[in-house]
């Protein structure tokens, strides 16, 4: 008997979403049902948040080598060359498709898509929206996949981790068990396929961008699966997080203000970047964030400065609203003295290993996104590139899976699994989560050494063990879930970090050469 193909997505992303739009697009033999699942509504992904924009040649004086070969400068090495290729080249085509589909992006005097240029970049060549550009694609994303007959969005289900197939015959991904946000029931949810787009990991250090849920659930599904991770050492701090320490969470001033005229201060107003590095205040993000953590340790201050006032108070206010807005609610005016800022942890550049389809190296699992490590970003992510990848890679992900035959699992009913009795989470929990964040930030953040990256694989070790009493003991909140994911995830960055031999982009070892590795490494 026929049946539709079925699709499991994780996340509810750029990723995730451009994914689902595309397979539902394609003619699939008796159709396809496909499932997106998330712990959160679309407006609380990494994807929403993104301030800068879509990296993609829309100008005649640049050109996709020009944009392969920034992305190559910034990834030190460490990118995948024909992974590098067709993003940047497939960008345009991307940036039309959304124009197409109701998309409204930046433009000039004359009516022509605006441009911005930020950080790695020598062209501007960054389509956005104001500063709110993740937003503006999730909302005609989010829009298309509520009305597609194809898809069902289920934001209050927790995927907890990866079924595969076991026994005789090749190991593949069957499907996922979840866990229901609201009534605490386990449910085995089998499938065809299983897309991971479950974004980043910020949230394992004291200091990130990322929205609460960037806890790294993806990368620790994969792990637990025995799927291997790539280049894990590499983390993005964005070197312009706003210095509020009074007010919860972490601020993103974008880099496109600084691309837009802002420059970096020491205390005594002096140019911060000036003489650093031939492209000053618009080097590499791992340059500016080493630069300024350096000022921080040397000066003993907790921030440097973001002089905006060059930009000019009409442009500021029409370009960066939402920062504008943010500033004057908590008594900050940057259109009258410069605004504190410090460097955050801001993007996982590795992930789970993939080509350049989305295909992981367990059959029938595919990763989009920041959860996964395409080959794209390398060392370090160019500015603005993170949601390109997300654009283009699903498409030939999809494309992929729409070939997929259907699995006699699939055929398998839901199975429920008994519940967990969901509380809230215990102060040892919380005690763990908070030295978790400092033992990331403190030895395996923008600069790392042989001693500290030791003690940290220590510390983790006995804040793993920490967790599974906890879990042991009968504790069972969300959080306990989540911080038992962030602590694999953070061992595989700080073990990567350890193997590292080189310094390269984002993974700063004074003690080691600078000299970079042509590949990613493999772990796993």
């Amino acid at each position: 008997m026929s049946r539709p193909l079925e699709v499991i997505v994780v996340g509810s992303g750029v990723a995730g979403m451009a994914f689902a739009l595309r397979l539902a697009a394609l003619k699939v033999r008796d159709g396809v049902r496909i499932r997106i699942m998330s712990k959160a509504e679309p407006e609380q992904s990494n994807s929403h948040a993104a301030q800068g924009g879509v990296a993609a040649v829309i100008r005649a004086d640049d050109s996709w080598e020009q944009h392969r070969d920034d992305t190559l400068a910034v990834g030190a090495g460490r990118c995948d060359a024909a992974v590098v290729e067709r993003v940047v080249r497939e960008g345009p085509a991307c940036i039309k498709e959304l124009l197409d589909k109701g998309a409204r992006f930046d433009t000039d005097a004359q009516g022509r898509l605006d441009a911005a240029r930020e950080g790695g970049h020598h062209k501007a060549r960054v389509v956005h929206r104001g500063d709110r550009t993740g937003a503006e694609l999730v909302r005609v994303m989010h829009g298309q996949v509520k009305s597609s007959p194809h898809i069902v969005v289920d934001s209050s289900r927790m995927v907890l981790d990866l079924l595969t197939s076991e026994g005789e015959g090749e190991r593949c991904c069957i499907g996922v068990r979840t866990m229901d946000l609201a009534s605490g029931t386990i449910t085995l949810e089998h499938a065809d396929a299983v897309v991971l787009a479950t974004g980043g990991s910020g949230q394992l250090y004291r200091h990130t961008t990322n929205p609460a849920g960037a806890t790294g659930s993806g990368v620790a599904m994969a792990v637990r699966a025995g799927v291997p991770l790539r280049d894990m050492a590499f983390v993005q701090f964005h070197p312009t997080a706003l210095y509020a320490p009074e007010q919860p969470g972490t601020f993103l001033i974008s880099e496109a203000v600084r691309g837009a005229g802002a420059v970096l201060l020491r205390n005594d107003g002096s140019r911060l970047m000036q003489g650093t590095h031939p492209m000053a205040d618009l080097a590499p993000r791992n340059v500016v964030a080493r630069a300024i953590h350096a000022e921080m340790r040397v000066n003993h201050v907790s921030h440097v400065w973001l002089d905006t006032m060059h930009i000019g108070r009409a442009r500021f206010a029409r370009e960066f609203p939402m920062i504008l807005d943010h500033c004057w609610s908590i008594g900050l005016d940057p259109l009258e003295k410069p605004i504190p800022v410090m460097p955050a942890a801001h993007y996982l550049c590795g992930g789970i290993r993939t080509d350049g389809d989305g295909r992981t190296e367990l059959p029938r699992l595919y990763a989009l996104g920041e959860c996964a490590a395409s080959g794209l970003h390398g060392a370090d992510r160019l500015a603005s590139n993170s949601l390109l990848e997300a654009l283009v890679i699903p498409r030939h992900a999809a494309a992929h899976a729409a070939a997929l035959d259907l699995q006699p699992e699939a055929n398998v009913a839901n199975i429920a699994m008994g519940k967990y009795h969901l509380g809230p989470p215990s102060h040892e929990t919380s005690a763990v989560r908070e030295r978790l964040g400092d033992v990331m930030m403190d030895r395996v953040g923008i600069v790392r050494d042989d001693v500290g990256l030791n003690s940290a694989r220590r510390d983790l070790e006995e804040l793993k063990q920490q967790t599974e009493l906890l879990w042991s003991g009968g504790e069972r909140s969300v959080e306990l879930c989540e911080l038992r994911n962030m602590i694999l995830v953070a061992e595989a960055i700080c073990a990567q970090a350890i193997l590292e031999p080189f310094s390269a982009g984002a993974h700063w070892n004074p003690g080691r050469s600078t000299w970079p590795k042509p590949v990613g490494m493999t772990i796993g």
